[in-house]
């Protein structure tokens, strides 16, 4: 947030978005249980934004120096954590605005853990003002955490100028060769890559930014060749691959065919391939892609040994789903479902929850080790073996 957009929020007033607090009292900060009341309205209502140091009427009165500023960073970060219940991870801010400091609480719309509390109460925004929810509007914020993810969230400080158009066309050629031009748009509100206001969301910078980088520092990937069969400082290759997703799933693979063996033999006037299939690589990595916890300060590893490749994603499993029911198949739980929906397109798949049974299958044909798979320290790893050990 910029000090043109502190202006103007201020200029046009308090809405359901929009929270002024004066921090001009003996202690320089603002009351505990109001702060409570407006973060947990906000989080209840769809995220905001609360301005300290901001008077009712607009007037830019700021927080006094750095040094209060962080002061009051310090406090509501407090508040967030310790007087909410659940706690509540918020986006904090300092922006100059002639001359003034303002600290910006930036509230998310999203989150799985709704509905929020301060102290016993439930509150929620109507209008300029936050006020305790009914039952029926906590009834409603309980069916709808269930029915949002991650992926459609809109990000922060995005704007529809930071998606690539030739990357969207592209997408849209390969997917929808029939669309019209003038229904861009509305396709991309379709399968939420922007939301209603034309702001890009997770999936939509993930598929379609010129850097996703920017907005999501560690959806990435690092792919390792070591020597031997453990990890050392020693290695053959490293990569970072970067970029939207559906390009680091294809620069991965790349990698992948030229540092995993794929010895074959002949059989009379039959050749039978003995590596591991590119059909388990490829749904190991795009499984990871997708599935991955993009909230996660951590990327994805793809580490080859000398006798496996080790696919690590920053994930837990959703729900109750548990390792033995994936590797079964049939139940589809997506962390990212529009994401998920988006690569799944591109690759003219269906994405029914038969990708992991589907790897075991091209591995046992092969007499391949099945895929060996586990969670730990909220990583979830594949292991794909050359033969089978001794």
């Amino acid at each position: 947030m910029k000090a043109a957009d502190v202006k103007e929020r201020a200029r046009l007033g308090e809405d359901t978005r929009t929270e002024f607090k004066s921090v001009a009292n003996p202690r320089g900060l603002i009351d505990t249980d109001a702060a409570a009341k407006t973060l947990c309205a906000l989080a209840n209502s769809g995220g905001g934004d609360l301005f300290a140091g901001v008077e009712d009427d607009g007037r830019l009165s700021g927080v006094g120096s750095p040094q209060q500023a962080d002061r009051v960073i310090q406090h509501l970060a407090d508040v967030a954590q310790k007087n909410l219940q659940p706690s509540l991870l918020c986006k904090l801010l300092k922006v100059e605005v002639d001359g003034a400091l303002v600290v910006v609480v930036r509230v998310p719309g999203f989150s799985p853990d709704r509905p929020f509390r301060a102290g016993s109460r439930y509150y929620v925004r109507d209008g300029n003002r936050s006020r305790e929810a009914t039952r029926p509007e906590l009834v409603r914020i309980l069916q709808s955490s269930t029915d949002l993810h991650f992926d459609e969230q809109p990000i922060d400080d995005a704007t529809r100028d930071d998606l690539d158009p030739d990357a969207i066309r592209s997408f849209i050629m390969e997917t929808y060769p029939g669309l019209l031009h003038n229904q861009t748009d509305r396709y991309l509100r379709a399968i939420k890559a922007i939301d209603p206001d034309g702001v890009p969301t997770i999936a939509g910078a993930l598929l379609f930014a010129r850097e996703p980088q920017l907005f999501l520092l560690d959806a990435y990937i690092t792919v390792i060749r070591f020597h031997g069969t453990v990890i050392s400082s020693e290695f053959r290759d490293r990569q970072e691959i970067r970029g939207r997703v559906q390009d680091q799933l294809e620069h991965a693979f790349t990698f992948l065919d030229l540092n995993v063996p794929s010895p074959s033999v002949v059989i009379g006037t039959t050749r039978r391939e003995l590596g591991i299939p590119r059909v388990a690589l490829r749904e190991a990595v795009a499984n990871a892609l997708t599935h991955r916890d993009y909230r996660v300060t951590s990327q994805i590893l793809i580490y080859v040994f000398d006798d496996r490749v080790e696919i690590i994603n920053p994930a837990e499993l959703l729900n109750q789903l548990t390792l033995d029911g994936i590797q079964l198949g049939g139940v589809s739980q997506r962390r990212n479902p529009y994401l998920a929906g988006a690569l799944a397109r591109l690759s003219r798949k269906e994405n029914a929850g038969i990708g992991v049974p589907e790897m075991i299958r091209s591995m046992t044909d092969r007499d391949l080790p099945e895929p060996e798979f586990s969670l730990a320290d909220g990583r979830f790893r594949v292991i794909l073996r050359y033969a089978s050990s001794t």
